[in-house]
Protein backbone atom coordinates (compact mmCIF):
# COMPACT_ATOMS: atom_id res chain seq x y z
CA UNK A 1 0.00 0.00 0.00
CA UNK A 2 1.21 3.48 -0.84
CA UNK A 3 0.27 7.03 -0.02
CA UNK A 4 1.12 10.44 -1.36
CA UNK A 5 0.13 13.79 0.06
CA UNK A 6 -2.35 16.01 -1.70
CA UNK A 7 -2.50 19.39 0.03
CA UNK A 8 -5.68 21.44 -0.33
CA UNK A 9 -5.65 25.21 0.37
CA UNK A 10 -7.52 26.04 3.56
CA UNK A 11 -7.73 22.41 4.68
CA UNK A 12 -6.81 21.91 8.35
CA UNK A 13 -5.81 18.29 7.76
CA UNK A 14 -4.14 17.49 4.44
CA UNK A 15 -5.61 14.71 2.36
CA UNK A 16 -3.44 11.92 1.05
CA UNK A 17 -3.91 9.50 -1.79
CA UNK A 18 -3.83 5.91 -0.56
CA UNK A 19 -3.61 2.65 -2.53
CA UNK A 20 -4.35 -0.66 -0.89
CA UNK A 21 -6.72 -3.59 -0.40
CA UNK A 22 -10.12 -3.75 1.23
CA UNK A 23 -9.65 -6.22 4.08
CA UNK A 24 -13.28 -6.50 5.17
CA UNK A 25 -16.59 -4.67 5.25
CA UNK A 26 -17.74 -2.78 8.33
CA UNK A 27 -21.21 -1.63 9.38
CA UNK A 28 -22.54 1.15 7.21
CA UNK A 29 -20.98 -0.17 4.01
CA UNK A 30 -17.48 1.01 4.89
CA UNK A 31 -14.47 -0.81 3.49
CA UNK A 32 -11.70 -1.41 6.01
CA UNK A 33 -8.10 -1.03 4.87
CA UNK A 34 -4.85 -0.85 6.77
CA UNK A 35 -1.76 1.34 6.58
CA UNK A 36 1.71 -0.21 6.81
CA UNK A 37 2.05 0.95 10.43
CA UNK A 38 -1.16 -0.89 11.37
CA UNK A 39 -3.56 2.07 11.45
CA UNK A 40 -7.03 1.30 10.12
CA UNK A 41 -8.74 3.10 7.26
CA UNK A 42 -12.51 3.43 6.95
CA UNK A 43 -13.43 3.99 3.31
CA UNK A 44 -16.77 4.92 1.81
CA UNK A 45 -17.51 4.45 -1.88
CA UNK A 46 -20.20 5.42 -4.40
CA UNK A 47 -20.56 1.75 -5.39
CA UNK A 48 -20.31 -1.61 -3.64
CA UNK A 49 -17.00 -2.72 -2.21
CA UNK A 50 -15.87 -6.35 -2.16
CA UNK A 51 -13.26 -7.63 0.30
CA UNK A 52 -9.95 -8.16 -1.51
CA UNK A 53 -10.37 -5.37 -4.06
CA UNK A 54 -7.51 -2.93 -4.55
CA UNK A 55 -8.55 0.71 -4.63
CA UNK A 56 -7.20 4.22 -4.74
CA UNK A 57 -8.71 6.48 -2.10
CA UNK A 58 -8.39 10.00 -0.79
CA UNK A 59 -7.85 9.91 2.96
CA UNK A 60 -7.65 12.24 5.92
CA UNK A 61 -5.72 10.83 8.84
CA UNK A 62 -6.93 11.31 12.39
CA UNK A 63 -5.08 10.53 15.61
CA UNK A 64 -5.41 6.75 15.34
CA UNK A 65 -7.15 6.00 12.06
CA UNK A 66 -7.98 7.39 8.65
CA UNK A 67 -11.27 8.12 6.88
CA UNK A 68 -11.67 8.59 3.18
CA UNK A 69 -13.43 8.10 -0.11
CA UNK A 70 -12.66 5.55 -2.82
CA UNK A 71 -11.77 7.35 -6.05
CA UNK A 72 -11.27 4.38 -8.35
CA UNK A 73 -10.88 0.63 -8.44
CA UNK A 74 -7.48 -0.75 -9.47
CA UNK A 75 -8.28 -4.46 -9.07
CA UNK A 76 -11.98 -5.31 -9.10
CA UNK A 77 -13.70 -8.42 -7.83
CA UNK A 78 -14.80 -10.69 -10.72
CA UNK A 79 -18.32 -10.75 -9.26
CA UNK A 80 -18.77 -7.04 -9.95
CA UNK A 81 -21.47 -6.32 -12.54
CA UNK A 82 -22.50 -3.16 -14.43
CA UNK A 83 -24.89 -1.00 -12.44
CA UNK A 84 -28.53 -1.10 -13.46
CA UNK A 85 -28.83 2.65 -12.85
CA UNK A 86 -27.35 5.35 -15.11
CA UNK A 87 -26.61 7.68 -12.17
CA UNK A 88 -25.32 5.03 -9.75
CA UNK A 89 -21.97 6.77 -9.15
CA UNK A 90 -23.59 10.15 -8.50
CA UNK A 91 -26.85 9.53 -6.65
CA UNK A 92 -26.80 9.32 -2.86
CA UNK A 93 -29.70 6.91 -2.61
CA UNK A 94 -28.03 3.53 -3.14
CA UNK A 95 -24.53 2.35 -2.21
CA UNK A 96 -24.53 -1.25 -3.43
CA UNK A 97 -24.86 -0.94 -7.20
CA UNK A 98 -22.41 -3.17 -9.15
CA UNK A 99 -22.73 -5.90 -6.50
CA UNK A 100 -25.29 -7.67 -8.70
CA UNK A 101 -26.88 -10.66 -7.02
CA UNK A 102 -24.25 -10.49 -4.27
CA UNK A 103 -25.54 -7.24 -2.73
CA UNK A 104 -27.38 -8.93 0.12
CA UNK A 105 -24.37 -11.19 0.85
CA UNK A 106 -22.15 -8.11 1.17
CA UNK A 107 -24.66 -6.57 3.56
CA UNK A 108 -24.56 -9.69 5.68
CA UNK A 109 -20.79 -9.30 5.99
CA UNK A 110 -21.38 -5.78 7.36
CA UNK A 111 -23.88 -7.13 9.90
CA UNK A 112 -21.50 -9.90 10.95
CA UNK A 113 -18.76 -7.35 11.57
CA UNK A 114 -21.07 -5.22 13.72
CA UNK A 115 -22.35 -8.14 15.80
CA UNK A 116 -18.86 -9.53 16.28
CA UNK A 117 -17.80 -6.25 17.86
CA UNK A 118 -21.00 -5.17 19.66
CA UNK A 119 -22.86 -8.39 20.58
CA UNK A 120 -20.17 -11.10 20.57
CA UNK A 121 -22.26 -13.46 22.70
CA UNK A 122 -25.00 -13.57 20.03
CA UNK A 123 -23.53 -16.45 18.06
CA UNK A 124 -26.78 -17.55 16.39
CA UNK A 125 -29.01 -15.16 14.50
CA UNK A 126 -31.26 -15.22 11.44
CA UNK A 127 -30.58 -13.35 8.21
CA UNK A 128 -33.45 -12.60 5.85
CA UNK A 129 -32.18 -11.45 2.43
CA UNK A 130 -34.33 -9.25 0.26
CA UNK A 131 -36.05 -11.05 -2.62
CA UNK A 132 -35.00 -9.98 -6.10
CA UNK A 133 -38.37 -8.34 -6.74
CA UNK A 134 -38.29 -6.07 -3.66
CA UNK A 135 -38.65 -2.44 -4.68
CA UNK A 136 -39.35 0.83 -2.89
CA UNK A 137 -42.95 1.95 -2.53
CA UNK A 138 -41.90 5.39 -1.25
CA UNK A 139 -39.26 7.67 -2.76
CA UNK A 140 -38.36 11.27 -2.06
CA UNK A 141 -37.33 13.57 -4.89
CA UNK A 142 -36.13 17.16 -4.88
CA UNK A 143 -37.31 19.87 -7.23
CA UNK A 144 -34.75 22.65 -7.67
CA UNK A 145 -36.86 24.90 -9.90
CA UNK A 146 -35.64 23.41 -13.15
CA UNK A 147 -34.56 19.88 -12.30
CA UNK A 148 -36.24 16.97 -10.51
CA UNK A 149 -34.08 14.26 -9.01
CA UNK A 150 -32.21 12.90 -6.03
CA UNK A 151 -29.51 14.54 -3.98
CA UNK A 152 -26.01 14.00 -5.26
CA UNK A 153 -23.88 11.89 -2.96
CA UNK A 154 -22.63 13.96 0.00
CA UNK A 155 -24.26 17.06 -1.46
CA UNK A 156 -27.52 18.97 -1.72
CA UNK A 157 -27.14 19.50 -5.45
CA UNK A 158 -29.56 17.60 -7.68
CA UNK A 159 -28.91 14.59 -9.89
CA UNK A 160 -31.73 14.77 -12.47
CA UNK A 161 -33.53 11.46 -13.04
CA UNK A 162 -36.30 10.28 -15.31
CA UNK A 163 -36.60 6.84 -13.73
CA UNK A 164 -35.49 4.93 -10.63
CA UNK A 165 -34.73 1.20 -10.94
CA UNK A 166 -34.76 0.84 -7.14
CA UNK A 167 -38.42 1.94 -7.04
CA UNK A 168 -41.54 0.04 -7.97
CA UNK A 169 -42.29 0.46 -11.67
CA UNK A 170 -45.42 2.48 -10.92
CA UNK A 171 -43.34 5.07 -9.06
CA UNK A 172 -40.54 5.07 -11.61
CA UNK A 173 -43.05 5.72 -14.41
CA UNK A 174 -44.50 8.62 -12.42
CA UNK A 175 -41.21 10.56 -12.18
CA UNK A 176 -41.42 12.15 -15.68
CA UNK A 177 -45.12 12.88 -15.11
CA UNK A 178 -44.22 14.76 -11.93
CA UNK A 179 -41.40 16.64 -13.66
CA UNK A 180 -43.72 17.63 -16.51
CA UNK A 181 -46.35 18.98 -14.10
CA UNK A 182 -43.75 20.97 -12.17
CA UNK A 183 -42.19 22.40 -15.31
CA UNK A 184 -45.60 23.40 -16.66
CA UNK A 185 -46.83 24.92 -13.40
CA UNK A 186 -49.63 22.39 -12.91
CA UNK A 187 -48.18 21.65 -9.44
CA UNK A 188 -46.55 24.04 -6.93
CA UNK A 189 -43.21 24.79 -8.54
CA UNK A 190 -41.13 26.44 -5.84
CA UNK A 191 -38.02 24.38 -4.91
CA UNK A 192 -38.94 21.75 -2.33
CA UNK A 193 -39.04 18.04 -1.55
CA UNK A 194 -41.69 15.74 -3.03
CA UNK A 195 -42.63 12.21 -2.04
CA UNK A 196 -44.06 9.63 -4.43
CA UNK A 197 -45.85 6.69 -2.84
CA UNK A 198 -47.95 3.71 -3.80
CA UNK A 199 -49.76 1.06 -1.80
CA UNK A 200 -49.62 -2.73 -1.58
CA UNK A 201 -50.03 -4.12 -4.13
CA UNK A 202 -48.69 -1.21 -6.16
CA UNK A 203 -51.35 0.69 -8.04
CA UNK A 204 -52.41 4.28 -7.43
CA UNK A 205 -49.52 6.74 -7.24
CA UNK A 206 -49.64 9.78 -4.95
CA UNK A 207 -47.40 12.83 -4.78
CA UNK A 208 -47.20 14.85 -1.58
CA UNK A 209 -45.46 17.80 0.02
CA UNK A 210 -44.27 18.17 3.60
CA UNK A 211 -47.14 20.55 4.38
CA UNK A 212 -49.61 17.68 3.87
CA UNK A 213 -50.98 18.57 0.43
CA UNK A 214 -51.36 15.56 -1.84
CA UNK A 215 -52.24 14.68 -5.43
CA UNK A 216 -53.22 11.43 -7.14
CA UNK A 217 -51.89 10.58 -10.59
CA UNK A 218 -54.62 9.92 -13.14
CA UNK A 219 -54.40 9.44 -16.92
CA UNK A 220 -54.93 13.15 -17.56
CA UNK A 221 -52.52 14.34 -14.87
CA UNK A 222 -52.31 15.07 -11.15
CA UNK A 223 -55.48 15.77 -9.16
CA UNK A 224 -55.82 17.06 -5.60
CA UNK A 225 -56.56 14.10 -3.35
CA UNK A 226 -57.79 13.46 0.17
CA UNK A 227 -57.43 9.69 -0.26
CA UNK A 228 -55.23 7.44 1.88
CA UNK A 229 -52.55 4.95 0.86
CA UNK A 230 -53.82 1.38 1.20
CA UNK A 231 -51.75 -1.72 2.00
CA UNK A 232 -53.18 -5.23 2.12
CA UNK A 233 -51.48 -8.17 3.81
CA UNK A 234 -52.96 -11.61 4.50
CA UNK A 235 -56.52 -10.38 4.62
CA UNK A 236 -55.77 -7.25 6.66
CA UNK A 237 -55.91 -3.67 5.42
CA UNK A 238 -53.69 -0.85 6.64
CA UNK A 239 -54.24 2.75 5.63
CA UNK A 240 -52.22 5.90 6.26
CA UNK A 241 -52.28 9.45 5.00
CA UNK A 242 -50.40 10.28 1.82
CA UNK A 243 -46.96 11.40 2.93
CA UNK A 244 -47.28 9.61 6.28
CA UNK A 245 -44.59 7.22 7.46
CA UNK A 246 -44.75 3.59 6.41
CA UNK A 247 -42.20 0.95 5.47
CA UNK A 248 -40.16 1.85 2.38
CA UNK A 249 -40.41 -1.58 0.73
CA UNK A 250 -43.86 -2.21 2.16
CA UNK A 251 -44.81 -5.64 0.72
CA UNK A 252 -41.46 -7.21 1.62
CA UNK A 253 -41.36 -5.56 5.05
CA UNK A 254 -44.80 -6.88 6.00
CA UNK A 255 -43.85 -10.37 4.85
CA UNK A 256 -40.49 -10.35 6.62
CA UNK A 257 -41.76 -9.01 9.94
CA UNK A 258 -44.68 -11.44 9.81
CA UNK A 259 -42.38 -14.41 9.23
CA UNK A 260 -40.12 -13.49 12.14
CA UNK A 261 -42.89 -12.83 14.65
CA UNK A 262 -44.74 -15.99 13.64
CA UNK A 263 -41.59 -18.09 14.07
CA UNK A 264 -41.12 -16.71 17.59
CA UNK A 265 -44.73 -17.68 18.40
CA UNK A 266 -45.43 -14.52 20.35
CA UNK A 267 -48.82 -14.57 22.06
CA UNK A 268 -50.40 -13.47 25.31
CA UNK A 269 -52.80 -11.05 26.97
CA UNK A 270 -51.75 -7.49 26.06
CA UNK A 271 -49.47 -6.21 23.33
CA UNK A 272 -48.01 -2.81 24.17
CA UNK A 273 -47.18 -1.46 20.70
CA UNK A 274 -44.90 1.52 21.44
CA UNK A 275 -43.91 3.87 18.64
CA UNK A 276 -46.73 2.01 16.93
CA UNK A 277 -47.26 4.20 13.86
CA UNK A 278 -50.47 3.27 12.05
CA UNK A 279 -50.62 -0.16 13.70
CA UNK A 280 -48.46 -2.43 11.54
CA UNK A 281 -47.22 -4.69 14.35
CA UNK A 282 -50.57 -4.84 16.11
CA UNK A 283 -52.13 -5.94 12.82
CA UNK A 284 -49.44 -8.58 12.23
CA UNK A 285 -50.03 -9.97 15.74
CA UNK A 286 -53.81 -9.48 15.75
CA UNK A 287 -54.64 -13.17 16.27
CA UNK A 288 -52.11 -13.70 19.07
CA UNK A 289 -53.14 -11.19 21.74
CA UNK A 290 -56.42 -10.35 23.44
CA UNK A 291 -55.81 -6.64 23.91
CA UNK A 292 -53.74 -3.95 22.22
CA UNK A 293 -52.34 -0.67 23.53
CA UNK A 294 -50.75 1.46 20.82
CA UNK A 295 -48.70 4.55 21.65
CA UNK A 296 -47.46 6.95 18.97
CA UNK A 297 -46.51 10.64 19.18
CA UNK A 298 -47.81 11.63 15.71
CA UNK A 299 -51.54 12.40 16.07
CA UNK A 300 -52.40 11.73 12.42
CA UNK A 301 -50.79 8.29 12.59
CA UNK A 302 -52.72 7.51 15.78
CA UNK A 303 -56.00 8.48 14.10
CA UNK A 304 -55.26 6.04 11.29
CA UNK A 305 -54.11 3.35 13.73
CA UNK A 306 -57.41 3.62 15.56
CA UNK A 307 -59.31 3.17 12.28
CA UNK A 308 -57.10 0.28 11.16
CA UNK A 309 -57.49 -1.63 14.42
CA UNK A 310 -61.21 -0.94 14.73
CA UNK A 311 -61.73 -2.17 11.17
CA UNK A 312 -60.27 -5.53 12.25
CA UNK A 313 -62.44 -5.64 15.36
CA UNK A 314 -59.50 -5.48 17.76
CA UNK A 315 -59.83 -4.36 21.36
CA UNK A 316 -57.39 -1.48 21.31
CA UNK A 317 -56.41 1.70 23.12
CA UNK A 318 -54.55 4.26 21.01
CA UNK A 319 -52.65 7.11 22.66
CA UNK A 320 -51.16 10.16 20.90
CA UNK A 321 -48.19 10.79 23.18
CA UNK A 322 -44.46 10.10 23.26
CA UNK A 323 -43.89 6.50 24.38
CA UNK A 324 -41.21 7.46 26.90
CA UNK A 325 -43.59 9.96 28.57
CA UNK A 326 -46.55 7.57 28.52
CA UNK A 327 -44.90 4.42 29.87
CA UNK A 328 -45.46 3.86 33.61
CA UNK A 329 -42.98 2.08 35.85
CA UNK A 330 -43.46 -1.67 36.06
CA UNK A 331 -45.45 -1.89 32.81
CA UNK A 332 -47.14 -5.19 32.05
CA UNK A 333 -47.57 -8.68 33.46
CA UNK A 334 -45.76 -11.92 32.59
CA UNK A 335 -48.38 -12.67 29.93
CA UNK A 336 -47.81 -9.37 28.12
CA UNK A 337 -45.36 -8.25 25.43
CA UNK A 338 -43.83 -4.81 24.95
CA UNK A 339 -42.91 -4.12 21.32
CA UNK A 340 -40.84 -1.04 20.51
CA UNK A 341 -40.01 0.40 17.09
CA UNK A 342 -38.24 3.63 18.10
CA UNK A 343 -36.79 6.29 15.77
CA UNK A 344 -33.47 5.66 14.08
CA UNK A 345 -31.51 7.07 17.02
CA UNK A 346 -32.89 4.34 19.28
CA UNK A 347 -33.95 4.56 22.92
CA UNK A 348 -33.10 7.43 25.23
CA UNK A 349 -31.09 6.34 28.30
CA UNK A 350 -33.87 7.32 30.71
CA UNK A 351 -36.41 5.29 28.73
CA UNK A 352 -34.07 2.27 28.73
CA UNK A 353 -33.88 2.56 32.53
CA UNK A 354 -37.66 2.60 32.74
CA UNK A 355 -37.91 -0.47 30.51
CA UNK A 356 -35.54 -2.31 32.84
CA UNK A 357 -38.24 -2.07 35.51
CA UNK A 358 -41.05 -3.39 33.26
CA UNK A 359 -42.88 -6.55 34.35
CA UNK A 360 -43.90 -7.87 30.90
CA UNK A 361 -42.81 -11.36 29.91
CA UNK A 362 -41.38 -10.39 26.51
CA UNK A 363 -39.80 -7.35 24.95
CA UNK A 364 -39.45 -7.05 21.17
CA UNK A 365 -37.01 -4.37 20.02
CA UNK A 366 -36.95 -3.17 16.40
CA UNK A 367 -34.22 -0.93 15.05
CA UNK A 368 -33.36 0.41 11.60
CA UNK A 369 -29.83 1.35 12.70
CA UNK A 370 -27.80 -1.64 13.78
CA UNK A 371 -25.35 0.30 15.92
CA UNK A 372 -28.17 1.99 17.89
CA UNK A 373 -29.94 -1.37 18.25
CA UNK A 374 -26.83 -3.04 19.71
CA UNK A 375 -26.30 -0.15 22.10
CA UNK A 376 -29.91 -0.41 23.30
CA UNK A 377 -29.60 -4.16 23.88
CA UNK A 378 -26.52 -3.46 25.99
CA UNK A 379 -28.37 -0.75 27.95
CA UNK A 380 -31.26 -3.09 28.72
CA UNK A 381 -28.93 -5.66 30.28
CA UNK A 382 -28.74 -7.33 32.69
CA UNK A 383 -32.48 -7.12 33.38
CA UNK A 384 -33.25 -8.21 29.80
CA UNK A 385 -31.22 -10.66 27.73
CA UNK A 386 -31.38 -11.08 23.94
CA UNK A 387 -32.76 -14.54 23.20
CA UNK A 388 -33.46 -14.31 19.45
CA UNK A 389 -32.21 -11.95 16.77
CA UNK A 390 -33.28 -11.56 13.14
CA UNK A 391 -31.74 -9.10 10.70
CA UNK A 392 -33.88 -8.20 7.69
CA UNK A 393 -32.67 -6.71 4.42
CA UNK A 394 -35.58 -4.29 4.09
CA UNK A 395 -33.58 -1.65 2.21
CA UNK A 396 -32.21 -3.29 -0.98
CA UNK A 397 -29.19 -1.70 -2.69
CA UNK A 398 -28.29 0.23 0.47
CA UNK A 399 -26.08 -0.54 3.47
CA UNK A 400 -29.09 -0.37 5.83
CA UNK A 401 -30.81 -3.31 7.52
CA UNK A 402 -33.58 -3.80 10.09
CA UNK A 403 -32.78 -5.53 13.39
CA UNK A 404 -35.49 -7.33 15.36
CA UNK A 405 -34.70 -8.82 18.75
CA UNK A 406 -36.71 -10.85 21.25
CA UNK A 407 -35.59 -10.15 24.80
CA UNK A 408 -36.66 -12.03 27.90
CA UNK A 409 -36.33 -11.14 31.58
CA UNK A 410 -33.09 -12.45 33.04
CA UNK A 411 -33.86 -15.06 35.72
CA UNK A 412 -32.96 -14.05 39.25
CA UNK A 413 -29.73 -15.70 40.50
Amino acid sequence: MKERKSVYPGSATPKVKWIGKIERLAWGGLGVGREADGRLLLLSAPLALFPGEEVEAEVRWKARHGEGEVLRWLVSDPRRRPAGCPVARLCGGCELWEAGTHATALKRLMVEDLLRRQLPKMETWEWKPAPAEARRHRIQLHWAGRQLGFHRRRSHSIVPVSRCPAADQALSNAIPRLAEALEGGALPSRPQRWELATGTPAGEVFASLEDGRAWRLEPDGWHVSQDSVLHTHRGAVLRHRVGGFFQVCAPWAMDAFGQVLEAWDLRGITLFDLYGGVGLFSVLLRERFQRFVLVESEPNAVAWARKNLEHLGLSAECHAVDAADWMPDGLGEPGDTILLDPPRVGLAPAFSDKLKRAKAGNLVLVGCDGAAFCRDVQRLAPEWHLEHLAVLDLFPLTAHAEFVGLLRPTPAP
